[in-house]
């Protein structure tokens, strides 16, 4: 992915981050506008309880005033209606005035106290009761007028327990009480005819008629919301009907302050646009560090691209001893997974320092040295890294698994040694060859043609014989070494070429009081010198022999085995004899190494030359008071 993707991704990241701002501050006003509007119609539902609570009280106040007027005037009728009669009643009743008035004579029959106003208009109205509120100097005052169809009663008096209840149980109190708390600005109830009360600081208001908007809440019923100006501030009006009886009488309006919603508002703006700047910030950080990483993957990419592509091992330490990298070859050359030991301590992977890290740490110059590691020859150079500004940044190692050249190197050595030494032993082998068959020829005859007239001769003879025998099965060793042969190949019965060789040599063993076991698999045959591979096989097996004859008080036992699976036969030569010394071990298949006294040094030389030119292989496995096996493994085609 280039940088071109990275950008637009970025800025994708960025445009839902604002849409997401956006709506955050869009749901935020809409839920604080929704809060404004519940307090609102909270506190329109407590006015309209308690203002139809208070209508409800007044009217059975009034009503109770009512009746006892009307029992007065019931009074009055069953008397004598003289004016000290009245008197007493008023002042005993704490009544303004009474009047009886004579609708048919058009005068005032009687009056006690000073009227402060005679309605004679309403003496006309044909309503049996009636009364109404009046005012007199900021005093409220009931006029009560009755017809009993002789006479009209007019009674005044005042109205102040109505009012002192008003005051103390009525809706301005509440509205006094609403307007003290600082989320309210107003409260009014309005009807058609204008303000029927409203809290102290309204002064005016629109009639309803004047406005569409209270005009459809009037006439539908339906709540409305809206945001107004009032004293050049911003507020949000809730309007609903003012409902008694079923019946809309008016509109209840409340004005709530926005000055905490604005003020929320800016907040909740301050700490978005704070938010998009972290997050802004946090998306650069993050995309830088990303890009960075990006860069860093493909640099190490390349890196693991172009040493793996390299033959050498390499191995990367930063200057804390970190272990930054490392290609295939390092761990085939170790033996070790790239993932167990990358951003491992170096020290704790590798405990004896085997590529002079420390060293070239400390002298901050390169090293280069051949050693045996892994068991494997590597010749390894350390190079110390810096920067631009000289400034050490860790060690770079090279290594170059050599086992396969050294050991080519030696194998070549030995072919030359071979050489001068096949030459010189050539030379001497000729020259001796000739008197040791005239040797062997002169003691044949004395042996055959010269009776056997004691047995001392008779042995003397015989070890004649056997010594130029040995002498000459030595030459010939040493002749097979260095002379240039022209081997046959052919199939033949390998089962059968290993049975042959046990029938001699269980006779030698049973004469030495050696066991000789044998586990040999029929018909398996293979294509080969037949010879060369019996004299491998006779090499070891008398070798087994002399192993387990040298050692007393043992039960002593030798055997070889022939097996076969799909592809190899494998045959094992094995005794329970001393065992090889570990020392020995490396060295048993080098020619002219022995470790038995009188021995050449030939006999398992040749056996291993002999196998490797079948394309096979033979290993040891020897231990101590145990004994030893030679495993063999030849290809079957």
């Amino acid at each position: 992915m280039n940088i071109k993707n990275y950008l637009l991704m970025a800025f994708i990241l960025l445009a839902l981050l604002g849409i997401f701002l956006i709506f955050s501050i869009i749901n935020s006003q809409r839920t604080m506008l929704a809060f404004f509007k519940d307090e609102a119609r909270s506190f329109l539902t407590l006015i309209a309880l308690a203002q139809e609570n208070s209508i409800f009280a007044e009217a059975e106040l009034e009503d109770k005033i009512t009746d006892n007027l009307i029992s007065i005037i019931h009074y009055l009728n069953e008397t004598t209606a003289e004016k000290t009669v009245l008197d007493k009643i008023r002042r005993n009743f704490n009544l303004s005035s009474i009047l009886i008035y004579n609708p048919s004579r058009k005068s005032i029959v009687i009056k006690s106290g000073n009227p402060y106003e005679i309605d004679y208009k309403g003496f006309s109205s044909e309503d049996k009761i009636k009364y109404y509120y009046f005012n007199v100097l900021n005093e409220k005052f009931i006029r009560f007028i009755y017809n009993n169809g002789r006479f009209i009663f007019q009674i005044e008096l005042s109205a102040e327990e109505i009012k002192k209840f008003s005051q103390e149980y009525g809706i301005g109190k509440i509205l006094n009480q609403m307007v003290t708390n600082p989320i309210i600005n107003y409260v009014v109830l309005q009807d058609l005819q204008g303000i029927i009360f409203a809290s102290p600081n309204v002064k005016t208001m629109p009639r309803i008629q004047s406005d569409s908007n209270l005009l459809k809440v009037f006439q539908n019923g339906e709540e409305v919301s809206r945001i107004i100006n009032f004293n050049n501030k911003k507020v949000l009006e809730i309007v609903t009907p003012f409902i008694v009886e079923k019946e809309i009488i008016g509109l209840l309006r409340i004005g709530m302050n926005l000055d905490n919603y604005y003020q929320y508002l800016n907040n909740t703006y301050i700490q978005l646009g704070m938010l998009f700047i972290i997050l802004l910030g946090a998306g650069i950080a993050i995309f830088s560090i990303f890009i960075k990483h990006q860069d860093y993957q493909m640099r190490e990419q390349f890196f693991s691209h172009i040493l793996g592509a390299i033959d050498e091992g390499v191995l990367l330490v930063d200057e804390k001893g970190m272990i930054k990298g490392v290609n295939k070859m390092f761990g085939k050359i170790t033996g070790m997974q790239e993932t167990a030991i990358l951003n491992a301590e170096y020290d704790k992977v590798f405990n004896r320092d085997p590529f002079s890290i420390k060293i070239v740490q400390e002298i901050k110059s390169l090293v280069e040295e051949e050693k045996e590691v892994f068991q494997k020859i590597v010749r390894y150079t350390t190079y110390p890294l810096s920067d631009i500004n000289k400034k050490f940044m860790g060690t770079i190692s090279v290594l170059h698994d050599v086992t396969e050249i050294r050991r080519q190197e030696k194998e070549q050595k030995a072919k030359e040694r071979l050489s001068f030494l096949g030459n010189l032993v050539a030379n001497f082998a000729h020259e001796i060859k000739n008197p040791l068959n005239g040797l062997a020829i002169a003691a044949q005859r004395l042996q055959r043609e010269f009776p056997l007239q004691n047995e001392q001769y008779s042995k003397l003879t015989s070890a004649i014989i056997k010594e130029i025998d040995s002498m000459t099965r030595i030459l010939n060793d040493f002749l097979s070494l260095v002379r240039p042969q022209i081997k046959e190949s052919h199939e033949f019965d390998l089962s059968q070429l290993i049975e042959e060789m046990g029938v001699l040599i269980r006779e030698q063993a049973k004469q030495k009081n050696i066991k000789f076991n044998t586990d040999i698999e029929k018909g398996v045959v293979i294509k080969g010198n037949m010879e060369d591979l019996r004299r491998a096989f006779l090499n070891l097996l008398l070798n087994a022999m002399e192993a387990v004859s040298a050692q007393a008080g043992h039960d002593s036992e030798i055997g070889i085995s022939l097996k076969k699976d799909r592809d190899n036969i494998t045959i094992k030569v094995y005794d329970n004899g001393q065992g090889i010394p570990a020392s020995a071990l490396k060295k048993i298949f080098e020619p002219y190494f022995t470790t038995k006294k009188g021995g050449t040094g030939l006999g398992l030389f040749i056996a291993h030359k002999i196998i490797n030119e079948h394309n096979g292989t033979i290993d040891v496995q020897s231990s101590k008071e145990k004994g030893t096996v030679f495993t063999i493994v030849l290809p079957l085609s």
